[in-house]
C-alpha cells in the first residue's frame, strides 16, 4: 500500500493510545499540523507521512489497504544506519511511557554502538538523563570503554560468558542486535519472554564484577 491517509493515522493513534501531541513530538511537527493531516485539510509531505508511518509501525501498528491493525507478528526488524537510529527513538519513547526506569544490556562492545549512533549520541544521552533512566551494562571482562557512564553502571561479565550478540531489555521489550556490515535489530514485544531474559540478566549481573579503568 501507499503512504497512510489522515483517517488511518487517527485510527492507528487510537489503537496505540497516543494523543496528537505524542505523534507531533515523534515526528517534529506541531499538534495543529497533525490535526490538519488527520482531518484531510493537509495531505502532508511524503517525508512527513513516512516518518509518521515508521513511528507507528515501530510501536506495533500495521497499515493495510483497508485501514490499520495491530501487528500480529510481535517481532519488529530494523536494519542499517537508519534502523539503528530508529531503534534509539523506539527506546526513548518506550521508556518515556514505562514505569520501569532501568535498561539492561549484556554482551556489549560500546565501540560499535558509538560508531553507529554518531551525532545522535549526545541527543540520546540528554534524553535518557531527562527521563531519569539508568542502564546496567555487562561488558567483556577487561573492557574499559565506558562512554555512557553518566547514566550507566558497568560490570565485567565472568570470563568465557561474553558473546557477540548484545541483548537489550527495556520496558517489556527485548531487542537482539547483530553487527555485520550494517546493524540488524530484532525487537520482541512479548512481556513474558522479556521477563525471563531479565531474570537471566539479573543472575549474571550478580556473578559479574565492577568494571574499572586500568
Amino acid at each position: 500500500m501507499g503512504l497512510p491517509k489522515g483517517n488511518q493515522i487517527a485510527a492507528a493513534r487510537a489503537l496505540l493510545g497516543w494523543d496528537q501531541k505524542d505523534v507531533a513530538e515523534r515526528v517534529g511537527l506541531s499538534i495543529a499540523a497533525i490535526s490538519k493531516i488527520e482531518k484531510g485539510e493537509n495531505k502532508g509531505k511524503a517525508s512527513t507521512l513516512e516518518n509518521i508511518q515508521s513511528a507507528m509501525e515501530s510501536a506495533g501498528i500495521e497499515f493495510t489497504a483497508s485501514g490499520v491493525q495491530t501487528r500480529n507478528n510481535s517481532v519488529i526488524i530494523l536494519e542499517g544506519a537508519k534502523g539503528f537510529l530508529e531503534f534509539y527513538d523506539e527506546v526513548f519513547w518506550t521508556m518515556r511511557q514505562s514505569n520501569q526506569k532501568t535498561i539492561y544490556v549484556s554482551n556489549v562492545d560500546e565501540r560499535k554502538f558509538v560508531e553507529w549512533q554518531k551525532e545522535q549520541l549526545t541527543e540520546h544521552t540528554e534524553r535518557m538523563l531527562s527521563l531519569g533512566v539508568h542502564y546496567q551494562i555487562l561488558l567483556q571482562h577487561g573492557d574499559t570503554y565506558f562512554p555512557a557512564s553518566a547514566y550507566s553502571t558497568y560490570r565485567w561479565m565472568p570470563k568465557g560468558f561474553f558473546y557477540s550478540v548484545p541483548n537489550y531489555i527495556y520496558g517489556n521489550k527485548l531487542a537482539m542486535i547483530l553487527f555485520d556490515a550494517e546493524p540488524r535489530i530484532y525487537i520482541l514485544n512479548e512481556p513474558e519472554i522479556t521477563a525471563y531474559h531479565k531474570k537471566q540478566f539479573e543472575s549474571l549481573w550478580e556473578q559479574s564484577t565492577e568494571a574499572k579503568n586500568a
